[in-house]
């Protein structure tokens, strides 16, 4: 089916239902334009939305194209690739080492939507990040990783490297996840916490930082935290921590955000932090799997709330952001998800 119609249709579930006014905003006709270029594989590309939970509706939009939907010896045109036709050649080459190219678009509605690209990697291989970098046109951020990879305290991994070129300093963002031991130290030693946030070179906690790291910690769902790194290779003052509440079907772990349960439980305290407010409630009627036919082809539509984020500045709070991870499966891709 035309990529762009699905895409209306998602967008059309998703924010169905009063949502659009509560929790999207005005950002559909930008969010169009963004995801019409970004295009690049023959599959539909996996879809976030990006959603603030305080403050004026908006949203941002990130589509991620999957390796091996990209043919090596088909053309790429700048137009389909978010400005990025170099760095989607270099991925369109790659092996089992990387998982996904991601266009991430900050999206305003008097603006012309401008992106920023990542790398999700299967494992960590050096050197494909640092070609990464340079197909980014970004070789001056190699050092940068190189000195942040280094701080690493034992049992971090990083799966994924990003970089803004319409930011202040083009910065390098990273993600690392600490292994899953890790989590519940962390909860039942915040200095544990603060000492290995230290190493990466976090030197402001405020009075949330670690309180609030701990209490996400101690929760049943995966915490990740995402750094932008300096040019001496030490983590900046802006820093996010991220909690995984579902996967995408046919996946062992599947769970769908329940607002009744832990979820539920997490997003109240968030509200008590003053970091969002009652609109995260409609999150919980935005999970769905719904089948599409058009003629012969058919294929099902999902959306589920993914992740949620909180954000820091020198240990200051900063929001909170919800996650929504939206996307098309064909009947053969959810038979080899399932076996």
């Amino acid at each position: 089916m035309i990529h762009s119609m699905l895409y209306e249709i998602l967008y059309a579930l998703a924010a169905s239902g009063g949502r659009e006014q509560a929790l999207f905003g005005n950002c559909a006709p930008a969010a169009r334009k963004a995801f019409a270029r970004s295009c690049a594989g023959n599959a539909f590309p996996e879809i976030w939305f990006e959603i603030p939970l305080l403050g004026e509706p908006r949203f941002d939009l990130h589509a991620l194209t999957s390796r091996g939907t990209l043919d090596p010896e088909t053309a790429l045109p700048a137009e389909v690739c978010g400005g990025f036709p170099d760095t989607f050649r270099w991925f369109a080459h790659q092996g089992k080492n990387v998982r996904q190219l991601a266009l991430s678009w900050d999206l305003k509605p008097d603006k012309e939507p401008s992106a920023a690209i990542q790398l999700l990697v299967a494992d960590k291989d050096p050197n494909t990040v640092r070609d990464f970098l340079q197909a980014a046109g970004r070789e001056d951020a190699i050092k940068r990783y190189e000195a942040f990879s280094d701080r690493l305290p034992e049992g971090w991994y990083t799966c994924y490297y990003g970089v803004f070129p319409e930011r202040p300093g083009s910065s390098l963002r990273v993600e690392c996840i600490p292994a899953r031991s890790l989590q519940p130290a962390y909860a039942k030693d915040p200095e544990l916490l603060r000492a290995h946030l230290a190493q990466v070179g976090i030197r402001e906690f405020g009075d949330t930082l670690l309180p609030r790291c701990r209490d996400l910690a101690d929760t049943p769902f995966r915490l990740e935290f995402q750094f932008d790194v300096e040019e001496d290779g030490s983590a900046g003052p802006v820093m996010g921590a991220s909690l995984r509440f579902a996967c995408p079907p046919g996946e062992d772990d599947w769970d769908f955000f329940n607002p009744d349960g832990e979820a539920g439980r997490l997003m109240d305290r968030i509200c008590e932090w003053g970091l969002a407010d009652d609109r995260w409630c409609l999150l919980g009627d935005m999970s769905f799997a719904n089948r599409v036919k058009r003629e012969e082809e058919s294929c099902m539509l999902f959306c589920f709330t993914a992740f949620v984020k909180l954000r820091w500045r020198a240990g200051v709070p900063l929001d909170a952001k919800a996650y929504l991870m939206a996307g098309s499966k064909t009947t053969e891709n959810i038979l080899q998800h399932n076996h």
